[in-house]
Parts: C-alpha cells; structure tokens; sequence
C-alpha cells in the first residue's frame, strides 16, 4: 500500500513532500488474474472501514460535484487502463464493509477496486492495497481517500492517478516524472504516465492487442465485418434468445464492423444493445446501416453506458450492419464492450437478461455456448469437452493471450462437466529467463460456477510442488517456483463430485505471492491446542493461511475482549485461506485445535501476507495508536518478552494445553 503526502493542515500548498517512512510490506508487482474484467465501484458513505465509516461522498460534496469528482478518479483509471490488457468498468457498490468476505474479483457486492474515504493524519493524502489477491482477499484494489484534505479535481486526478497505479500493482518509483513517485507537488504533477510507467503497467498486462474478432485485415469496413452467428444446435436458432458478441476499441481510430442477418421469413423489428456499462469506460457510437451500405440511424452515449438501436422493419436474408467506434472527441476512447442483437418479435424472456451476458466474462464462449447459457444459466457448460483432454496424452494446448509477451499468459473458460471429468491443458513458459514462477488460478463464474483444484506437471508429466496461495471464496490457486524456459508443462483441472463451469488463469512471472510463515508445528498426541500470543504493536489486517499435513486442524484469533476476529479450518491433507478482520494494537490469543475426533500428533502450519493498516492513522479512532513502541527507539517495538523489532507485530509460542 503506499500514503501520499499532502500538507499539515490538509491543504495543498507548492512545495513537495516524502512519505512517511513506514514499514509497507504490501507486494508490488502481481497482477490482477483476469485483468479485462475488473471493475471499480464508489463506497456509500456510512460503509464500514477500519473502525469507523467511509464519507467520502459528503468531503467532497457540495464544494465539488459529483460528475466531477468521480469524473476525475475515473480519468485516471482510464488512463492507465487504454494502455495495457486492462478494462475498469464501474458498478453499484452495496455498502458491504470494506475486507468483506469475498472473491478477489467479481463480487456482486461491489467492484473489484472500491473507492472510499475515511478521515487521515494531515500529512496523508490517499492510500491504497496492491492486488495482492492471495492474501488481501477482497480488500485488493481498495482505494482510500483523506476526507481531512481539500482536494480539487485536478488534485484528486493526481492523487487517484498515483493510487490506481498502485491497484495495478505498480510500485513507487524514485523518479520525479513518475506519476508514481512517493512525492506529491502539486504544482509540478506529471500530467500522465512516463515512458518508465507505460513499460511497468505493461510488463504486467502486456500491450492492448487486437480483439479476436479483427483477423488479419480488422474488421473496419462493410467487406471485412464480423459476422454475428447463431447457435447451430440441434434444433436450430428460432430467434427466441439474443444473440451476443464482443469487442475492444483499442485505439481512438478504431472501429469494429459487425453484420447480422433476420432469421428466414423474419421481417420484424433488430434491436442492437451496446454496452460499456460494468463492462469498460468507453464512451461509444453506434451506427446501424441497411444491407446496401446506407445509414439508418446512429447514437452516441457517454463513458460506461448503454446505447440502443431498432431497425423497425427488416428484409429477409439482407444483411444488417453495425458499426462501434469511440464517441467524438471523448477523453474515454478505448475500452471493450458487448454487442446484443433481438430479433424483438421473436424474442422470449430469459433466465439471464441480455445485460448479465454482455458484462460476464463469456468472450471466450462459441454460439452454441452463449444459447445455452441464455437458455438455461443453472445447467450450461462452458466448452464442453465431451472427455476429449481427460489424460496428458489428449491435453488442450493453450494460446498465449494476445498483447502479451510470448509464453507469459494464458486464459480459457471451460467446465467440469460429472464427477470423473478432468481437464488438462499444455502451456509454454518463456524463451528467454530462468527460475520462472507460475501461477494457476481457476475461479468460479456464473450462476454454474465450480472452484475446482488445479495441479502442476512438467513435461514427463510427473507432479510438480505447487504451493497453495488462495482457497476460498471461488477462487483456487497455486504457485509453482524455478521453472525453466522453452519448456512445456500441463496444468490439470479437477472437481471430484462437483460439476459447473470455472475460469483458468495461468501467467509465468519473476515473482512469486510472498507468504510468511507466523506458526509452524505439531499438536503432540493427546493435547487439545497449541496457544500462541500475537502482539500488534499497529493496526493490522492479515491474509492468513491454514496447512495441514496431517490431521485436520482449527484456528481462531481471539481479542482481549474474547471476540473472535478470524478464524479457519483445513482439512486433513488440505489448505485453506482467509482474511481477519482489521486488527487494533494490542494482544491477540492464538488457539490452534484440532478440529477432528483423532488424538494423533497433528501438524500444523499457519502462513499468510500482513497488511500495514490500509488506510493510515484514523483521527477518530484512539484505540488505533500504535502500542508496544520502544521508548529509546521509536520507529522499533519492544514487545512483553523483551523482543526489539521493526516488525508491527510479533507471534510468540506460550505453551501446549
């Protein structure tokens, strides 16, 4: 996370301020796992955060109004988000307290960057959690607002473009031109991203490469237009269902030309739906015109909206044509978007609106895949392989994913379809380097959605160590480390008893989820639990997670008031994550049990990810100041058993009961 600096009395003034000098063990660098479809939403005042409520709305409100305060923070994600595999769209936030139990990404509850406000120390202006979404569950992302500064739109562009970088897992940079230097001089701001900045973003994300639906020659003109096709299953398509695409305006002179034809016979009304709602930022048009090139209408619409377009009346097997470009002269020229198409007299409601689809992540989905989901969302599987890739000598190979570096990312949508099904899928790592790390990720998605298990394999197909980093709240994950260049291994997908469709992810990267191990042993036969005392000497919010090799184990953080504040339980042989709640300074008792009937040595490892308190001093809240602090050293904590450290915190073993 980082905190920028503003002025003591929490206006701006012209001159430049470090940052505080914290311990900030939050890990730059990891990127988002499905970096297209992530969105950003704004916390209603009154959202729990930290001890206290976000009021984000009523700081900036009435000095400054609405459309341009979250003009200006959606200006900046814009920026960085047209210049890599990047696309914010924004969407209604419920209020959930800020660390709510939830996916890293797509929750229904609120986006996967949520935007708040609490009041700070005068010498902090914003800050915010990387996407460390192993451990920092659905507070990655999170953005916090000084409610205490007077920000002016201009300044608040500044200020939110420094913190979106660090959403994207950007880390500070000691350079002046950087938007992301650890000082904030609001008279010499950059005015955007520098060439150092551009090269970071994209070394996570790749550059923004042309969708799929472009080909060879694009898809511009009415000769080289997309065709939107429908379902060939049995039975064929009666129009009953929209029909559905997807797109990306990739540059500000992009345009992407699409064509349909009325099903036989059919000379009523077309409906063309074009969303950028939840989807990106883009602020489009829409041109519809006849089979012979000529215009029928047009409209335009503003950043992240829906514009709409019938054809009253049609002619049978003549050609309807679509156009998607940017709106003139927007700021927000570069984003992806759904394309939706009813054949209105024939269409019939659906379990799943046309709205939901055009939002999910179904680019990956053939016609056949998107009929079945409209036509019933609780039963579709995605990519059904009839058990063609259950073995390695069958595997799938998987495509590196357009716009970034050869052998670095990897993405497919695909299902479990009964109980012995396995998928198993072949991928390249780099050409070049050594010692690289790969990191496997399946989520659940849709209302069909299954979190499956996924295992590493080299070449030989023989089983390689992957670390569990996330399990929990539909998303599954494991790291693999050292892995060697120009070398093919298999990833398979497995979910004993379960069925239901599931997003892979997998990326080759330099740095691996860094995880700390906070207790580590064995409950000797016969005893009940280990205990151990935590001591946080500043607030703290921990990603924890819980191995057990053995027997399965139980582990609860318990409060001085005897509240417990986190808590997990593995099974025997599994690992499982989680998230505590925010922890205010003070002493914590560690209870680790068993959680099953056997009296058995159990052993036991509790790891995870600290979080230095997201969102900085809080006026309002005296129970927050730091505590075990030494006093012939400050910036040191001495803690009750004569332990100085820079560490906010320290596990200690007590003794076995």
């Amino acid at each position: 996370m980082s905190n920028e600096n503003g002025t003591r009395s929490g206006r701006f003034r012209p001159s430049a301020e470090r940052l505080d000098d914290r311990v900030m063990p939050a890990l730059f660098g990891v990127p988002w796992a499905d970096p297209t479809h992530l969105t950003l939403s704004f916390a209603p005042d009154g959202t729990p955060a930290a001890g206290g409520t976000s009021g984000l709305f009523a700081a900036l409100e009435p000095a400054v109004s609405r459309d341009a305060w979250q003009g200006a923070i959606l200006r900046a994600a814009q920026t960085w988000a047209q210049l890599a595999n990047v696309s914010i769209g924004v969407v209604p936030d419920s209020g959930a307290a800020f660390g709510t139990a939830a996916p890293p990404q797509g929750s229904p509850l609120f986006g996967d960057i949520r935007v708040g406000g609490v009041p700070m120390s005068g010498s902090e202006l914003a800050v915010a959690v990387p996407p460390d979404p192993y451990f920092s569950g659905s507070l990655a992302g999170d953005i916090f607002l000084n409610t205490s500064a007077v920000l002016t739109p201009s300044a608040l562009y500044s200020v939110a473009l420094h913190e979106l970088g660090h959403a994207l897992g950007l880390a500070p940079s000691a350079d002046p031109t950087s938007v992301m230097f650890n000082s904030f001089d609001p008279a010499r701001a950059p005015a955007g991203p520098s060439a150092a900045d551009v090269a970071a973003l994209r070394a996570l994300y790749g550059a923004r490469g042309a969708d799929p639906n472009e080909g060879r020659d694009g898809n511009a003109t009415f000769r080289t237009a997309t065709r939107i096709r429908y379902s060939q299953e049995s039975g064929g398509y009666d129009g009953s269902t929209p029909l559905a695409v997807y797109g990306d305006i990739t540059a500000r002179a992009d345009v992407d030309t699409f064509w349909v034809k009325p099903l036989s016979g059919y000379t009523g009304p077309i409906t063309f739906r074009l969303q950028t709602a939840g989807v990106s930022l883009l602020a489009a048009k829409l041109s519809v015109y006849d089979d012979a090139g000529r215009l029928l209408g047009s409209t335009t619409g503003n950043s992240g909206g829906v514009l709409t377009f019938t054809v009253p009346r049609t002619v049978t097997d003549q050609k309807v044509y679509a156009r998607v470009e940017a709106a003139p002269g927007t700021a927000f020229a570069v984003g992806r978007y759904g394309l939706g198409v009813t054949f209105d007299g024939l269409l019939k409601p659906t379990p799943v609106s046309l709205e939901t689809v055009l939002r999910g992540p179904y680019e990956a989905l053939d016609n056949d895949d998107v009929f079945d989901l409209f036509r019933d969302p609780d039963g579709a599987l995605h990519a059904d392989d009839l058990h063609t890739d259950d073995s390695f000598a069958l595997a799938a190979n998987l495509l590196n994913t357009p716009g970034y570096a050869a052998g670095t990312n990897y993405r497919f949508t695909g299902s479990i379809s009964d109980a012995i099904d396995a998928d198993v899928y072949r991928l390249r790592a780099p050409d070049a380097g050594s010692a690289w790390v790969l990191t496997a990720t399946v989520r659940t998605i849709g209302t069909n959605g299954v979190t499956p298990t996924v295992e590493v394999f080299d070449g030989n197909m023989v089983s390689i160590r992957a670390a569990v980093i996330a399990n929990g709240n539909g998303t599954f994950s494991v790291q693999a480390t050292g892995l060697a260049a120009k070398k093919s291994y298999f990833l398979r997908v497995t979910a004993p008893g379960a069925t239901g469709n599931y997003a892979l992810e997998a990326q080759f990267g330099a740095r691996a989820a860094r995880a700390a191990t906070f207790a580590a042993g064995t409950l000797p036969a016969g005893a009940t639990e280990a205990r151990y005392a935590l001591y946080v000497g500043r607030s703290q919010l921990f990603g924890l997670g819980l191995e057990a090799p053995g027997g399965p184990v139980r582990v609860s953080l318990t409060n001085a008031a005897g509240v417990v504040v986190a808590e997990l339980t593995a099974p025997a042989g599994g690992t499982v994550t989680g998230l505590s709640s925010l922890l205010a300074p003070g002493e914590y008792t560690v209870r680790v049990a068993r959680a099953g009937a056997g009296t058995g040595p159990s052993a036991f490892r509790l790891f995870g990810s600290s979080l230095t308190d997201p969102i900085g001093p809080v006026a309002s809240d005296p129970t927050l100041k730091p505590q075990y602090q030494n006093p012939e050293n400050p910036t040191t904590f001495l803690y009750p058993n004569g332990t100085v450290t820079l560490d906010p915190y320290l596990w200690l073993l007590q003794f076995f009961s």
